[in-house]
This record gives structure tokens, sequence and C-alpha cells, in this order.
């Protein structure tokens, strides 16, 4: 178990440009994501409702907007907040560059995750982290390290992923994308739609009402580009999850899936799923709202679903439409009231699967 809660978060994302418009419109009627030209195709991609200048400066101007939300919800003193750490995890960091400026554009990925945080007021040691789609959350586990062993009280993490031709070719290439939009958990699932997402989660030592619990990581080994059917790796690291939170299966009041819709990928989490459940707890999947944000994905969802129970709210799954027999899952939204423990599951390429325990503190 960890002493570390969540102290604040913000997001920009497709659903809007800051996460209190990203939780209204979450509740709301489920929308079409535009589409992505720029790659000899026409693929449905999740962007963020910000534009300006070239492909560095709207990064910048997204940067911007999180970083004001997220200082407005924290109430840290100035001193204090400019003494920061930042971690960021991303699986592009400044790719997108390339699209505009060639290779000249481009930049390391630690210069690009300190000029991040140099857009967020901090200036505290810097750390880049790429472990595929799990790079958020592994940016996560190194906060809680760094505040499990007192080195800080609070410490910034960020998830960055923004729009670039090179992800979105790499996976229409592997034939992982669906052609009209993201269904998760649904029989007509066909593929993953890709978005983009730069979110924000400030953990600290001190109370607050949500406390991360445990934080698990994995390895599938099963392929590079995707899970064991079996979901045996995912299996196995939520039950760690679970085992250092010293939560019974029965206590888990809601799953937050990776699940984006892909066939093979969302059948392996079930299976995993229902390996450990009976029955079944309530599950929701954010992805066919946000999209796949691939890096970004662990604090964008985090920080989508927290603000999203703090209204009360577990929030409905965009593009759930018919239930699978085989995979046995049906997401359901409504009234969160009695959901207390929460285990939030994220995996990517390479194989890494992680499991996160969530608990509303007493």
């Amino acid at each position: 178990m960890t002493g570390t809660f969540v102290r604040a978060a913000a997001l920009a994302s497709a659903l809007g440009p800051d996460l209190d418009s990203a939780v209204e419109r979450l509740a709301g009627a489920p929308a079409a994501p535009a589409r992505h030209t720029k790659t000899g195709g026409a693929w449905p991609y999740f962007a963020i409702p910000i534009s300006g200048g070239d492909w560095t400066e709207r990064a910048k101007a997204i940067a911007r907007s999180v970083a004001g939300d997220l200082r407005r919800g924290a109430a840290i003193e100035p001193a204090r907040w400019a003494e920061l750490p930042c971690i960021v995890g991303s699986s592009s960091f400044s790719v997108g560059a390339w699209d505009e400026g060639g290779w000249e554009a481009l930049e390391p990925s630690f210069e690009f995750a300190s000029r991040l945080a140099r857009e967020f007021g901090v200036r505290g040691p810097v750390t880049a982290v790429s472990t595929t789609c799990t790079s958020g959350l592994s940016a996560l586990d190194i906060a809680l390290g760094l505040i499990a062993e007192g080195e800080f009280r609070d410490v910034l993490v960020l998830g960055a992923e923004l729009s670039n031709r090179l992800t979105v070719a790499g996976f229409a290439g592997l034939q992982l994308l669906s052609t009209t939009t993201a269904r998760p958990c649904a029989r007509e699932r066909d593929g993953l739609v890709l978005g983009e997402a730069l979110a924000a989660v400030l953990v600290s030592a001190a109370p607050f009402p949500w406390r991360i619990a445990a934080l698990a990581t994995g390895m599938d080994a099963a392929s590079v580009t995707g899970p064991s059917p079996d979901g045996t790796a995912t299996a196995k690291t939520m039950r760690a999850a679970m085992g250092r939170a010293h939560w019974e299966s029965a206590a888990v009041d809601l799953i937050k899936l990776q699940s984006g819709g892909g066939p093979l990928t969302d059948l392996a989490e079930a299976n995993a799923v229902r390996e450990l459940f009976a029955p079944v707890p309530r599950a929701v999947s954010l992805k066919g709202a946000l999209g796949h944000t691939l890096g970004a994905s662990g604090p964008a969802e985090l920080a989508l679903l927290l603000a999203s129970l703090a209204r009360g709210r577990v929030p409905a799954t965009w593009g759930f439409a018919e239930r699978d027999g085989e995979l046995g899952l049906a997401p359901s939204g409504g009234d969160a009231q009695g959901v207390r423990r929460v285990l939030f599951n994220l995996s990517g390429f390479g194989g890494s699967v992680m499991s996160l325990a969530l608990e509303r503190a007493s």
C-alpha cells in the first residue's frame, strides 16, 4: 500500500480544452471523431480543439492551458510550485514537429520534457520516460517512488501525446485502426481510433479524496503488438495490484478497462477480468470518447475518471452498443454511489501491462 494521493488533475483532450468541459461533454451524447488526413488516408482521430501556430507553438498553447487549470486546482504556494519535480511520459514526445519542420524541428525526449515542465512553471528535476502506451503510468510509478522515499511531498506527472503522422501511419500499417469509430467491448468492434491528449496529475503525500493504494507492472511476452489471448499477464498484474492494496476481488467496485475496440486485445482483457471476478463488477472504457491516447492515456483517463466520479457519475462507455457474448462484459455508466475502490488497467506495445488500485480515502 502507498501513502500517495491524487491532489489535482487537468486535461486537454478531444472532449475539450480543459477537464471541466471534458466531464460535461462526456455526460452528453457521443460524438464522432474527426479525420486525420496527413497520412495518405482519412483515419478517424480524436484531436484537441486548440489551434494556433505550427506544431511546436500549438504544443506550447496546449501546455499553458493545462498548466493554468492544474495550478488553480492544486492550491500550492508559488515558491513550492516552482520546486516541483516533473515526470513526463510519452510514446512520441516531439515527433509531430517533424511533420512541418523536418529533422531540424525534432528535439531529444528530455529536452521536450524539460520544455513542457517550463510551460508548467516548475524548475525541479525532470525525467522523460517511454514505455509505449503505458508511459504515463510509468511516469506515475516513478513519482510514487520519489514520494515513498521522502524526497518530495508533491510530484507533477504529465502524459503527453500530440498529433503526428508517424504514429497514425504505423498503426494503420499494422491494420489496427477502425475506419469508423471506437467500439470498446462491443460485438461489432473492428479496431482502435487514436487521439491526442495532454494530461497532468499532481500526486502528494498529503491526504486528498483519492489514494493510490497500489500500482503493479507486468509483461506479456506473447507478441510485440498484442497480448496473449488468454489474458494471463493482465490477470497476473491485476491480481498483484489487488494483493498489494490488500483487496479481495469482491472489494472492487469498478474496473477502468484498457479496452479500446481492438478485437483481440479486448478479448484478452475480458478473459483476465472473468478469471478474477465472479460476478464481474461495473466496468467502463474511456477510449470511445478520448480515443487511444497512447503514452498519455494513463494520466488522461485517470484525470477524466476521477473528475467524473467527483460529480457523482460513472461515465458511459461511448461506442458500446451490443454485448459480445465471448467477452461477457457490458460496461455501464450511471450513479457513482458506492464506488469506493477502482481497478485501473493499461497495456501497450511491447507487452507492458499495468494495473492501478485507487481507493476513496476515509
